[in-house]
């Protein structure tokens, strides 16, 4: 933050003098506190996915906030908060309000599941322990290493069409949030989501 006193008998022309010494340094500190808030907002940003998820977020999501900011030539920076490249086509859906149908594998009662509630080791054994069959037009994923005596046990997932649900409203969280965090700041500056 700037701070200063003014002196005794100081005249405008003392100011314009000081402004023109040290202006560059206010602009400086100026975008360094703010540049400073944008990081500890991405953060807490980051941090609000993480409590929202049910049953806790996989290491996947607990990097999808990044923030970044760019230098111009002509003296300004942008600050960003934006989600990784990566994870966005995952989470698109459970952070904005897309209405997208995704064909997901809803784990049936047989399926040994993680603390997120997804189907364990499904990445490591797909096409080894874990295949995927279709009968009567309907894709299941099976558990290969089951007995066959226990056929009904081995289907471990069914494919269908479903919505997921929003469990974080990423542009009006983060853009309230940026407000409360920058309302204290003193100067100009253009808060924009795209």
């Amino acid at each position: 933050m700037i701070t200063g006193s003014f002196q005794q008998g100081a005249t405008p022309a003392n100011a314009v003098r000081i402004l023109n010494q040290q202006g560059q340094a206010f602009i400086t500190s100026f975008q360094s506190e703010l540049t400073k808030r944008c990081r500890a907002l991405a953060k807490q940003v980051q941090d609000d996915i993480n409590n929202t998820v049910d049953g806790g977020a996989v290491a996947f999501t607990k990097r999808a906030i990044f923030f970044n900011f760019i230098q111009h030539g002509n003296g300004t920076r942008t600050n960003q908060i934006i989600v990784r490249g990566q994870q966005v086509a995952y989470l698109r859906s459970v952070l904005t309000d897309d209405q997208t149908m995704f064909n997901k594998i809803v784990p049936t009662s047989s399926a040994r599941l993680t603390a997120q509630g997804n189907i364990a080791s499904l990445h490591t054994q797909m096409g080894k322990r874990y295949k995927v069959v279709e009968q009567n037009g309907k894709k299941y994923l099976i558990d290969t290493s089951q007995k066959k005596k226990k056929r009904g046990g081995r289907v471990i997932g069914k494919y269908e069409k479903k919505k997921r649900k929003i469990i974080y409203d990423f542009f009006n969280e983060t853009e309230q949030k940026a407000r409360l965090v920058l309302n204290t700041m003193r100067g100009q500056f253009t808060l924009r989501s795209v």
